[in-house]
């Protein structure tokens, strides 16, 4: 549960906020479980904080500081976190479905089973990011850069991959059904066993990748 206090600072305002973040560096926020549905939380530094199973959906955290946060099973549904730091952050099993994540940092990330069923991921960073098992059907990733990360099975049926970067990527088992993946770079990624049953492929750059029984 979360600590009274940390949420009653919350609900100062970003400026009385992040001043006490600023001056308690040593104090991790505990807002888990906290009910955050629609909230402006814009700008807010949540670095490193607890979040787990918050709901946050519809919640505005463009430019948010949430590098490190343990959001595991939060709920994020249709939120706005846009330019977001999310590096290393913990969204394990965490619902991003229709949220915005536009140019989002969320290398490092473990989304491994999330629900990210037509999120908005444009140009985001996802490199080394874990997603496994993760739910991306029409998610948008276009120009998205997936260097390193892990999708082992993960479901990525008609979600657009166009111009994104799969180097050295992980889609061992991956379901790619219609994929819209034209001019990505997939160098020395791995599709091994990955079902890519009319997916579009126009385009990719797929030298050194690993093709067997895709």
């Amino acid at each position: 549960m979360a600590n009274p206090q940390h949420l009653q600072l919350l609900k100062q305002g970003v400026t009385a906020w992040n001043q006490w973040r600023e001056q308690n560096s040593d104090i991790r926020p505990d807002l888990g479980q906290v009910d955050l549905t629609g909230a402006n939380l814009e700008l807010y530094n949540l670095t490193n904080a607890n979040l787990d199973q918050a709901n946050l959906a519809g919640a505005d955290l463009r430019n948010a500081l949430l590098k490190d946060a343990y959001m595991a099973g939060a709920n994020l549904y249709m939120s706005d976190l846009i330019e977001a730091d999310l590096q290393g952050a913990c969204l394990q099993r965490a619902t991003l479905a229709g949220a915005d994540l536009y140019k989002s940092n969320i290398a490092m990330a473990d989304l491994r089973q999330a629900n990210l069923v037509g999120t908005l991921l444009r140009r985001v960073s996802l490199v080394e990011a874990s997603l496994a098992y993760a739910n991306l059907t029409r998610a948008n990733l276009f120009q998205a850069n997936l260097h390193l990360a892990d999708l082992k099975s993960a479901i990525l049926q008609e979600a657009i991959l166009e111009s994104a970067s799969l180097i050295e990527a992980n889609f061992e088992y991956a379901v790619l059904i219609a994929a819209k993946m034209a001019k990505a770079n997939a160098r020395r990624a791995n599709f091994k066993g990955a079902n890519l049953y009319k997916a579009e492929m126009d385009g990719m750059d797929l030298r050194d990748a690993i093709l067997d029984k895709a």
